[in-house]
């Protein structure tokens, strides 16, 4: 096989690491390796199982004939090869390109090496979702930074790599064109980390724990793969390349293998991060299965909690309990000055109103027995939940300022652009303490990966749910949470109320007013 310096140093690695990826350049042979890899493990290991997963299987059918090519060209030497309808077991005497293709889209493609006339081994081409990576064996999946829903796709394909310690996981890709891909986090090098030009590629440990050959433009470049001109054909460095290049994200992603911080999401991975390391040991994100945890949670939060300073309480409400319904989350974010810390937040799921009315209660019990006294405010996401917010907010109006805040209402303030709405400006200004390193959040893993969730287009915050119902509830409930103790101590709601403390603290009446802007 005529490989490349460091396609061959791929072949070594996959021996010695159960998980290992390749970063390589665009056009450097990925998938050709893999295909090649692929052969020698079905070669080496009898009855055996190769799942390769491809992200391209969801493209046009020409992108699948061209990559069906490549596995063709990968596997013409070997005599002992067959290819076969997983489905039927049938192996057609004569295939045609369309038929290779058709196979492949169906997910029905399956190669088998002969070790005798009954004994043989397959590599098995699944589209890369998670239910159709049931299968075990060693797992091969390409081009994983543009798999939509990777993150959902990995955890289908953990516990199958987990179950044998033969089994092996081969991850390859370029940088994912977004920051929120969970690729992204898996790959992107340790901060400082530097890569000489090397043929063979260097090796690296991602923080995520990943061990990554990269070869980008320079290292092939080094190994005698050429790079032409666009427009002209003729052959140029790489540094040309580049300098010649009109979309330089997309050549500092393709070829030189660089993780550009930003794409669409609306909180910064390296600010999130940052600001979750801040959290170490000071804040807590809980997810709430029973009463019994949101006990444990009120202990947690009673003995954290700061006793002194402001204090602001965000609920964004959700009164489904399905399995891939969103939850509701209740946020408590401490105002200290230029510094905000997002204390705790409880994340549960109930369509009894009476049960979250409880919890809230006790929260808010817990909280009002600080020296520092209740809680600045509560702010209500009612968008969608508008009779249970009223309901809410009549319910504890004698004990806490409550703010009604519809998502799609205009904010009235000087220097605003016309038209914003409640659910941009507290986006913004949640995202600016972020941005701004003055915010200190959780550190689990579910409330960074909920974070993410939310993006940015065109202005506008939007937000996918995940597979488990995440909807950004800890960045919506956390928008809140700050509003409410960055208000004033009277909160107009927008049901045209304003409540507020008289003289007394202790002796807390709620008194009518005109509507003032928060």
């Amino acid at each position: 096989m005529k490989l490349r310096t460091a396609q061959r140093r791929l072949l070594k690695l996959v021996d010695t690491h159960r998980l290992l990826a390749f970063l390589a350049r665009r056009q450097f042979g990925k998938t050709t390796v893999f295909a090649y890899i692929a052969l020698k493990k079905m070669m080496k290991r009898k009855n055996h199982t190769v799942i390769f997963g491809s992200a391209k299987l969801n493209l046009s059918r020409e992108i699948v004939r061209k990559e069906a090519a490549v596995l063709q060209a990968a596997i013409a030497e070997a005599k002992s090869l067959q290819v076969a309808d997983a489905l039927t077991g049938q192996v057609p005497d004569k295939l045609t390109a369309d038929d290779f293709a058709g196979l492949f889209e169906a997910q029905r493609l399956e190669f088998r090496y002969f070790h005798s006339r009954s004994i043989y081994s397959r590599t098995k081409v699944v589209a890369l979702r998670p239910d159709t990576v049931g299968e075990t064996g060693d797992l091969m999946c390409d081009e994983i930074g543009f798999v939509k829903h990777w993150r959902e796709v990995f955890e289908a394909i953990e516990p199958i790599v987990s179950s044998d310690p033969t089994f092996r996981l081969l991850l390859c890709t370029t940088p994912p064109p977004d920051d929120t891909h969970y690729s992204y986090e898996m790959l992107v090098p340790p901060p400082g980390a530097e890569f000489p030009i090397n043929k063979e590629g260097n090796l690296y440990r991602s923080d995520w724990g990943l061990d990554v050959l990269r070869v980008d433009a320079n290292d092939a470049f080094a190994d005698g793969v050429p790079m032409y001109d666009l427009r002209t054909g003729e052959e140029i460095t790489p540094a040309e390349h580049r300098r010649r290049a009109p979309n330089k994200d997309a050549e500092d992603r393709n070829y030189f293998l660089r993780f550009i911080v930003g794409g669409a999401a609306a909180c910064d991975l390296m600010h999130l991060s940052a600001a979750q390391e801040r959290g170490v040991g000071q804040c807590h994100a809980a997810i709430i299965e029973d009463d019994a945890d949101f006990g444990d949670w009120l202990a947690w939060l009673a003995k954290h909690v700061d006793p002194t300073v402001r204090i602001g309480l965000g609920f964004d409400v959700a009164t489904t309990t399905a399995e891939t319904s969103n939850p509701s989350v209740l946020a408590i974010m401490e105002d200290h000055g230029a510094e905000k810390i997002y204390r705790s937040c409880a994340a549960w799921k109930t369509r009894n109103p009476d049960a979250a009315w409880e919890r809230l209660d006790k929260c808010l019990d817990v909280l009002s027995k600080r020296p520092g006294g209740r809680p600045r405010a509560l702010a209500i996401d009612a968008t969608n939940e508008k009779y249970f917010a009223e309901s809410t907010r009549k319910k504890f109006r004698a004990i806490v300022p409550v703010h009604l805040v519809v998502a799609s209402e205009t904010v009235e303030k000087p220097g605003l652009e016309v038209g914003t709405n409640w659910k941009e400006y507290l986006g913004s200004q949640y995202v600016a303490q972020l941005d701004d390193n003055h915010l200190t959040l959780p550190p689990e893993a579910w409330f960074r990966a909920d974070h993410r969730l939310v993006m940015k287009d065109r202005g506008r915050f939007v937000c996918e749910p995940d597979a488990d119902g995440h909807h950004g509830d800890t960045f919506d409930a956390g928008k809140l949470a700050l509003h409410a103790c960055q208000s004033n101590v009277g909160i107009s709601s927008t049901m045209g109320i304003r409540i507020g403390f008289n003289s007394d603290r202790m002796n807390w009446t709620p008194r009518m007013h005109r509507p003032l802007a928060t």
